[in-house]
Order: C-alpha cells, then structure tokens, then sequence
C-alpha cells in the first residue's frame, strides 16, 4: 500500500495558477494611482473650461464691437443708454445695459421680433429670453456690460464670473488693458 501524501488536498502540486491572484496591496496600490490621474485630469479639465469661456468671451465682445461699428456706421451714432444710471452699470447682475445694447442691435426688445434691419445675429445660448426685454449674456450667466453716449466708442464688458467689484482685473472688456 502506499503512503498517503501529506499536501492538503486543496493545494494543487501545479503551482503556476497559484501567483495568478492580485494582493490587497497591490489592488490598493493601482486604485490609489488611478485616483490621483482622475485628480489631475478633472483638474485639468476645470482649467479648460475656463479658458473656453473665456475665450468665447473675448470673441463674443469683439463680434458685439463690430456690430456697434456697423450701427455706427448707418445711423453716425452708437447705440447710446444714456438714460441708465451710469452707476448701475457695473454691477454684474445689472440686465438694463445689455438691455439697451440689445434693442438697438437687434432692432426689437425680444430675440423673436420681427426687425427689418439687425445689426448682429446671436447664438441662442448668448441671449436671456426669460424676460422682455431679453439681453445678452456672457458665458457665465450674468448680462455683459455696456456704456456709450452716442458719440465715442462703446464700452462692452463681461465680468467673467466676478460679482464683487474686487474682481474687476479678470473681467473681459472692449477697451485695452492699461
């Protein structure tokens, strides 16, 4: 008779299967590097899309100059809010300013109007329409600013998510930064 043998029975003499299994550290190890480049990447992704809106922004505010220049051009007047409290314009929750820049480029007080003549073409996302009148908006949300007395150059700005006055070196203006 033989001896028998003296592994357990649930060891297997082929041992190759055996290093097939991950460790608790080794498991721990890979999670904790896949969490620190999800970190780096979400970071990264916030600062993209700053940079986006930013630069929507800037292009938004040049194409609204363009479209005072050509108001300028057919009436030898820019549109002109001289009426508002000038004030009141640096608020950055203040629709009035952006109202006016509206009616007057747009030839109505609401997108849908019928106007013969329009002075710019928005996207929909750049217009509030919840209200009448509606305005323009920047990427944030808030209305852009905007200041003219007719006869100089618009001033045309975004407060680029700021609500606070002590904000105002990262707003996005039409006018250069001194």
């Amino acid at each position: 008779m033989t001896k028998p043998s003296r592994t357990p029975f649930h060891q297997n003499k082929n041992t190759s299967h055996a290093s097939s299994a991950f460790t608790l550290v080794e498991l721990l190890g890979v999670i904790t590097i896949i969490g620190i480049l999800a970190g780096l990447t979400l970071g990264g992704a916030g600062a993209i899309r700053r940079h986006a809106a930013t630069s929507q922004a800037k292009s938004e505010i040049a194409a609204l100059q363009a479209a005072c220049d050509r108001y300028y051009a057919e009436n030898n007047a820019y549109p002109s809010n001289t009426a508002v409290d000038p004030s009141s314009n640096f608020s950055p929750t203040n629709p009035v300013p952006s109202q006016t820049l509206f009616t007057n480029l747009i030839g109505s007080s609401t997108l849908s109007g019928a106007s013969p003549k329009r002075y710019f073409e928005p996207k929909p996302a750049m217009v509030y329409t919840n209200g009448s009148p509606n305005y323009f908006m920047d990427p944030w949300a808030y209305p852009y600013g905007y200041n003219s007395d007719g006869t100089n150059a618009p001033l045309i700005w975004s407060t680029a998510g700021q609500t606070t006055a002590a904000g105002t070196n990262k707003w996005i203006t039409s006018w250069p930064k001194l």
